[in-house]
C-alpha cells in the first residue's frame, strides 16, 4: 500500500505541475499515457505521435508481485480519476501552444512539445540546472549536433529548442544502427583529438574513485575485484561527456537519415573518456534488452575505434582487459548515479550488473579476466 500511496502522490504532483504550466498548452481535454509518464492532448493524432515517440521503454508499474491484472487495473483506475481533471480552458492564445507535457526524469525540468511549430519548450525549477543547460549547449555544439536553441527567458528559466521530427529507435534498421554507432565513435574521436591536443583532461586512477565510495559493499567488491591492481592504479583521462548516451537520446532526422542529433545532456559532466561508449552498451542491454552492442565490443567489432581513442591520449587499448575497462566504467557510474540511491534500487542495479557481466563472461571470444588477489 505504501508503494501505491507514493505512486498516487507522484501523479498528483505531476498534475499540479501540468496545471501550473497551462499557459504553454493548447486548450482542450488532456489525458495520461498508459504508463502515466506524460500527459497529451486528447486527440487521435497527438496520441499516436506521442506514443510513437515517447512510449518506448515505458512500463506500467506493478503493485503486486506477479499481479499483471492488479497493475493494469490500478493504473486504469488512477488514469480515469486523473484524466477527469486534465482540462485546459485557456482563453488567450499565447505564442506557444504545446500539446504534450513530459516531465524530465531528473524531476527538475519539463518539456512541452508543439508539433505544429516544431518547437520544444523546456522549463526548469532550478536556476543552476537552467544555466548548466546553456553552458552544456555552448560547450558541446562544436563537436556534436544538438537541436538549436531558438529562444530563452532567463527570468522565467525556460528555453525553446527546435523540435526534430525524428525516426523512433524502434524503427531503426540495420543500416541506421551501424550509422549511429559509427557517428558516435567518429564524433567522440574528433572531440578527443581536440581535447587531448590541448591537454584539457584530468588524469585519475580508478582506485581514487573507489576511495569515494562506501567501504563495506559486496556490490562494489565485485566491481573492484574485476580490475587488476596495476590497472586500478593507472591514471586515465577524465573529461566532459554526455553521460547518458543510448538510442532514445540520439535522433535520426526523418527528412534526412544522415543527420543525427544528440539530446538530453542533463547528466553531462567529467567522466572517463570511454564512459559514453559503455553507458550506451549498458543502457541498451538493461533497458532495451539489446545485448548486441556489448557483444560486438567483446568480439572485437569496435577494437579499431577503441585503439584510436586510447592512442589520442597516448595510451594503448589492451584487448585482453576489456572486462576491466567495463568495471572501471561501473565504478565511475556508481559515483555519478548510484551513490545516493536507496537500498532497494541498488539491489536491482546489482542484479542487473551480475546478469550483464555473466553474459559478457559467457561470450566465446572472451579471454580470462585478470582478478585481484
Amino acid at each position: 500500500m505504501r508503494r501505491l500511496s507514493n505512486y498516487y502522490t507522484q501523479k498528483k504532483q505531476l498534475v499540479a505541475g501540468f496545471d501550473k504550466r497551462k499557459e504553454f498548452l493548447s486548450s482542450g481535454s488532456y489525458q495520461f499515457d498508459e504508463s502515466m509518464t506524460y500527459i497529451h492532448l486528447d486527440d487521435i493524432e497527438t496520441s499516436r505521435k506521442s506514443k510513437e515517440l515517447f512510449s518506448h521503454g515505458l512500463h506500467i508499474i506493478n503493485f503486486a508481485n506477479g499481479g499483471f491484472f492488479v497493475k493494469t487495473a490500478v493504473t486504469k483506475v488512477l488514469r480515469f480519476y486523473f484524466n477527469k481533471k486534465l482540462f485546459n480552458d485557456r482563453k488567450t492564445k499565447e505564442a506557444y501552444n504545446g500539446t504534450v507535457y513530459l516531465p524530465g526524469g531528473n524531476g527538475k525540468d519539463v518539456k512541452i512539445f508543439d508539433f505544429d511549430q516544431n518547437e520544444v519548450l523546456i522549463t526548469y525549477s532550478d536556476r543552476e540546472i537552467f544555466q548548466q543547460k546553456l553552458d552544456t549547449y555552448s560547450q558541446f555544439r562544436n563537436w556534436f549536433p544538438i537541436p538549436p536553441i531558438i529562444d530563452k527567458d532567463e527570468k522565467r528559466k525556460l528555453i525553446i529548442e527546435r523540435y526534430i521530427d525524428y525516426k523512433s529507435s524502434e524503427q531503426w534498421d540495420d543500416y541506421d544502427t551501424k550509422f549511429i554507432v559509427n557517428e558516435v565513435f567518429r564524433r567522440y574521436l574528433e572531440y578527443f583529438k581536440e581535447t587531448g591536443a590541448n591537454d584539457k583532461a584530468d588524469w585519475v586512477p580508478s582506485i581514487e574513485i573507489r576511495s569515494l565510495l562506501p567501504a563495506n559493499s559486496v556490490f562494489l567488491e565485485e566491481i573492484e575485484g574485476g580490475i587488476s591492481q596495476g590497472l586500478s592504479e593507472t591514471p586515465l583521462p577524465m573529461l566532459p561527456v554526455h553521460g547518458d548516451l543510448w538510442s532514445p537520446n540520439i535522433l535520426i532526422d526523418k527528412e534526412d537519415s544522415k543527420k543525427i542529433f544528440f539530446i538530453d545532456w542533463e547528466m553531462a559532466g567529467d567522466m572517463y573518456f570511454f564512459y559514453d561508449f559503455f553507458v550506451f552498451m549498458w543502457n541498451e542491454a538493461i533497458i532495451n534488452k539489446n545485448y548486441s552492442f556489448i557483444r560486438y565490443y567483446m568480439e572485437g567489432d569496435y577494437d579499431s575505434y577503441f585503439d584510436h581513442a586510447f592512442e589520442l591520449f597516448g595510451l594503448e587499448f589492451d584487448k585482453g582487459r576489456k572486462q576491466e575497462y567495463l568495471n572501471i566504467f561501473f565504478l565511475n557510474m556508481y559515483v555519478r548515479r548510484w551513490l545516493d540511491a536507496d537500498d532497494r534500487y541498488l539491489e536491482w542495479v546489482w542484479g542487473e550488473y551480475r546478469k550483464f557481466m555473466e553474459y559478457v563472461i559467457s561470450l566465446d571470444a572472451l579471454p580470462d579476466m585478470p582478478r585481484r588477489t
